[in-house]
């Protein structure tokens, strides 16, 4: 087995978190990191064409595709995708750009985690951004992560006027509110570009000598030495190496890895471990538990005529000349977002100040139901997804074996609590009154799924279960809190042991309204300011 040299830190992935700790500690030129990717780099110029990741995202080269349990009436699971590669899923995801409200974070510090509320989070928003929109009090400009918004189309035109005209307030900026509103997506984008946490985080920093990344590095337990955590053990090049840390390993994997890790090396709960055959070395039995992900429900209405995305692209001489446009001008169909247009909709009265129900409208049309599809239909249309926001309802996940090759076990649960069957029987109903409104109205031939067959809340509720839709934004798994049963503590600190964080998505309890990939990088951003202030 080979030794390699020792560093200050060790960073265990180079996604959404792990890209941001590797750029914000080695600012400090006294300070050495290693940052460990088990994926490949980021080098394969689809991965930055925006609608390139509808292809990236469902092959196996830069990402994983975790099988769950089966929970459906037809005895089958569901895959849960993550990104393989430089910068995660930042790097092959949807590129929605959503921030979450100030109450998701203060609701952080109210379940007993301090330095966590919007008046430490924004300011850190404020220097991540790089808005095409400029500065204001709620956006940052001149940052390292571009954010930019998607041009308006005639279609989109359409659902924003008909939106309008049924009381949603169109607003420029989406993440600036957080009561019912409708605009173009914020978007990762720049000039054309995906914006990935590499793009943006390590890539303009690669030069710096106190930092090393070696990539197809597969970490696969912690090393201790007593109750400390002092390096890794990982699989390189088709050998055993180990990284020694001189201050902390900082596991910033993922939901699902970072689970997997801290369980291969026996932190975790004693039966879960001892069915897999790991000694139990720390007793912290919720490692794994309490995790949280979105469930959504997908619609579609047919076009009259031809408008929006779906002409430009449903034939091969078109995605052509739409390829050929975008090498020269970095515009056009596929230099857009996944998703056009965000609506932040309330399930009830009671949320229109606190919107519950994230709704995204496409200006295309699929040729069939399943939301992974990338089939382009004949005609035109539009495509919308809902889910809730802000579910409790909780899965867990755990390692099967020792072996870190090994597929984990994912027990995914879904609309379950009285809340979230409320919130998803909703769903569809403001996109229904949305392509009921004119101007938009008088161009919709028909509501091609899921038609008239899904129309009570009772008949949604049940559509969001089975097909439904996962959204790909589990947290929870190693949340923080202030009980001695939380995995770790506000300081991101894994409770039971020294030496040792879990930074990245699975350390929020619970789910900040929308998307994962911004929350997590300001985590990040957050995580190394106190990992500095602890080592002051």
């Amino acid at each position: 087995m080979g030794h390699e040299d020792a560093f200050d830190y060790i960073v265990v992935g180079a996604g959404a978190a792990g890209s941001v700790l590797a750029n914000r500690l080695t600012a400090n030129p006294t300070v050495s990191v290693l940052l460990l990717e088990y994926g490949g780099r980021d080098l394969n110029p689809m991965l930055y064409v925006p609608k390139g990741f509808y292809f990236t995202l469902n092959g196996d080269r830069y990402t994983y595709h975790y099988p769950t349990k089966p929970f459906k009436s037809d005895g089958t699971g569901e895959p849960w995708t993550r990104g393989k590669v430089m910068g995660g899923s930042t790097t092959v995801n949807g590129m929605m750009y959503t921030r979450g409200f100030k109450d998701d974070y203060d609701e952080l510090v109210k379940l007993g985690n301090p330095g966590w509320g919007w008046d430490e989070i924004l300011p850190i928003y404020l220097q991540m951004e790089d808005h095409q929109l400029g500065a204001s009090p709620m956006r940052g400009a001149g940052g390292p992560y571009g954010v930019s918004l998607p041009e308006a189309d005639e279609a989109a035109k359409l659902v924003l006027e008909s939106a309008r005209s049924i009381g949603l307030k169109v607003v420029a900026d989406t993440n600036a509110e957080s009561g019912e509103r409708i605009g173009m997506t914020p978007s990762s984008i720049k000039n054309g570009v995906r914006v990935s946490a590499a793009s943006a985080f390590l890539r303009p920093i690669r030069h710096r000598a106190n930092l090393t990344v070696l990539d197809r590095t597969r970490v696969g337990q912690l090393l201790f030495d007593g109750n400390r955590v002092v390096g890794v053990r990982a699989r390189r090049r088709g050998r055993q190496v180990e990284f020694r840390a001189r201050r902390e390993v900082l596991v910033s994997a993922g939901t699902v890895e970072s689970t997997m890790l801290l369980e291969r090396s026996g932190i975790g709960r004693g039966d879960v471990l001892s069915r897999a055959g790991v000694a139990l070395r720390v007793e912290s039995p919720n490692v794994g538990e309490r995790v949280i992900e979105q469930r959504g429900a997908t619609m579609q209405v047919k076009f009259k005529r031809p408008v929006g995305m779906t002409e430009h692209l449903n034939t091969l001489p078109k995605q052509g000349w739409e390829g050929l446009k975008y090498l020269l001008t970095r515009r056009g169909a596929i230099a857009d977002a996944g998703y056009n247009i965000l609506a932040g909709i309330a399930s009830s009265p009671a949320h229109a100040d606190h919107t519950d129900i994230q709704g995204l409208f496409v200006p295309l049309a699929l040729d069939a139901t399943s939301f992974d599809s990338v089939k382009l239909a004949k005609h035109s249309g539009v495509m919308f997804l809902g889910y809730g926001i802000k579910p409790t309802t909780t899965s867990c996940i755990h390692i099967t074996s020792a072996d870190p090759d090994a597929l984990p076990e994912i027990d995914a649960h879904y609309l379950e609590t009285e809340g979230d069957q409320r919130v998803a029987s909703a769903l569809l109903d403001k996109a229904r009154e949305v392509f009921a409104a004119p101007p938009i109205a008088d161009l919709i031939q028909e509501e091609e799924y899921p038609g008239p067959a899904v129309s009570t809340h009772e008949q949604v509720l049940a559509y969001a279960k089975e097909p439904g839709a996962t959204i790909y934004h589990a947290v929870g798994a190693n949340g923080m809190g202030p009980n001695d049963d939380d995995v770790i503590d506000s300081r991101l600190r894994v409770r039971g042991v020294s030496g040792l964080r879990v930074i990245d998505a699975s350390s929020l309890p619970i789910q900040v309204s929308g998307n994962t990939a911004a929350p997590t990088m300001a985590l990040a951003w957050r995580g190394a300011d106190l990992i500095a202030e602890d080592d002051s």
